[in-house]
């Protein structure tokens, strides 16, 4: 039994019965068909606002597929959240023989974490990733289970990773949602968020005694308006991927797409839908009852009971409406007192079958037990 608050029941059957938790389904919130979704090549896409984390478009979003380079994002997270980026880092042998692409970075040179994580993110240097796991964890071995374990933690349930770097592997695999989550996880890091975001940039190669510039492989930051970011990743295995990032009037979204045969072209549309067709539903309105139930021993017989706050969810307008679905968590069968702002139950939203936030169901004013007279003197007439 969920039992919200201090109910004081009785444990008659009559009153167990009623009080069982109703976990019930209010239905799929439709969003209203007006235009048909985006043209994609890619078959595995999603779209996510960044703010939210709310999905506003996806198709095979948790199809399990290699991702390639798009695992740096994971491996840069780490490298910022436990080493410092003035620490130096000694290649190893293992760095100096990882294959292609590289930086050219030799077994013996030394590399401050800053400098490896431009590499690694803007140019995609596997020996540059290979580097930073050591560096961390001490092999890339240890390095890839952190970044499995990490993932998880966020909400990339779907991802496995066996080394730092993205190069192809069975049992490395990642998901157009995951990677999205990882994306929205990273934008929040400094430093690597800066990253992600510039065209090019100054690297202090230790085999020159000048920086080179090196240019990001991200070709959507010179042609998408208000691109920031993220990460691309290309392997046989895993075609073309891109998580792509942009910013227009403070408004934040993150797109995928993997085995792209155009995956700068399908991010751009993916966003163009989420900017130019998305719009805001309200879901759930604070100030209408969600229910009226009946009070046990009460100076009044029925509470309304209203959601804690409103939801508003990001709406697109594909000719498949976003699936939006609301259970209900509530015990209906309560025993005064309840007193204002009481929790009572939980309203749980999910989107495309994921769980997106929870809302509590409160009461908006104090009711009373019954006088003790009052209620024998009610039993009398009505009996």
């Amino acid at each position: 039994m969920n039992r919200v608050g201090n109910l004081n029941m009785k444990p008659t059957w009559l009153r167990v019965a009623a009080a069982a938790v109703l976990v019930f389904f209010l239905g799929g919130f439709q969003v209203q068909e007006a235009y048909a979704g985006p043209y994609l090549t890619s078959k595995y896409v999603c779209l996510l606002d960044t703010d939210t984390g709310q999905l506003i478009y996806s198709h095979n979003a948790d199809e399990i597929r290699p991702v390639a380079s798009t695992t740096k994002m994971m491996t840069a997270i780490l490298a910022v959240e436990y080493a410092g980026l003035e620490e130096t880092v000694v290649i190893s042998k293992k760095c100096d023989r990882t294959p292609e692409y590289t930086i050219g970075l030799l077994e013996g040179q030394e590399v401050v974490v800053a400098e490896l994580l431009k590499a690694a993110l803007i140019k995609s240097a596997n020996d540059a990733a290979v580097a930073l796991a050591e560096h961390v964890a001490g092999n890339e071995r240890f390095f890839s289970y952190l970044m499995s374990k990490k993932a998880f933690a966020i909400g990339a349930v779907n991802t496995y990773f066996v080394n730092a770097s993205g190069l192809p592997a069975a049992e490395h695999v990642s998901t157009a949602y995951d990677l999205a989550v990882m994306g929205r996880y990273l934008l929040n890091k400094d430093y690597i968020n800066e990253l992600v975001a510039a065209r090019q940039i100054e690297f202090r190669h230790p085999g020159y005694q000048q920086a080179i510039t090196i240019t990001n492989t991200n070709g959507l930051l010179y042609s998408y308006e208000g691109a920031n970011g993220i990460k691309t990743g290309t392997t046989n295995a895993a075609g073309k991927c891109l998580v792509a990032s942009a910013e227009r009037n403070k408004w934040q979204l993150i797109a995928v797409a993997l085995n792209s045969p155009d995956r700068n072209g399908d991010c751009a549309r993916l966003l163009n839908y989420g900017y130019q067709q998305a719009g805001q539903e309200t879901i759930i309105d604070s100030s209408i009852p969600f229910k009226q139930i009946k009070i046990r021993q009460g100076s009044q017989d029925y509470l309304d009971v209203y959601p804690e706050k409103d939801l508003s969810l990001w709406c697109g307008t594909d000719e498949k409406s976003l699936d939006i679905e609301k259970k209900v968590e509530m015990d209906y069968s309560l025993t005064a007192p309840i007193s204002k702002n009481q929790g009572l139950g939980v309203i749980h939203v999910y989107v495309n079958g994921k769980l997106f936030t929870s809302v509590k169901l409160i009461s908006h004013e104090d009711i009373d037990k019954k006088s003790r007279w009052i209620s024998n003197l009610k039993e009398i007439f009505d009996y």
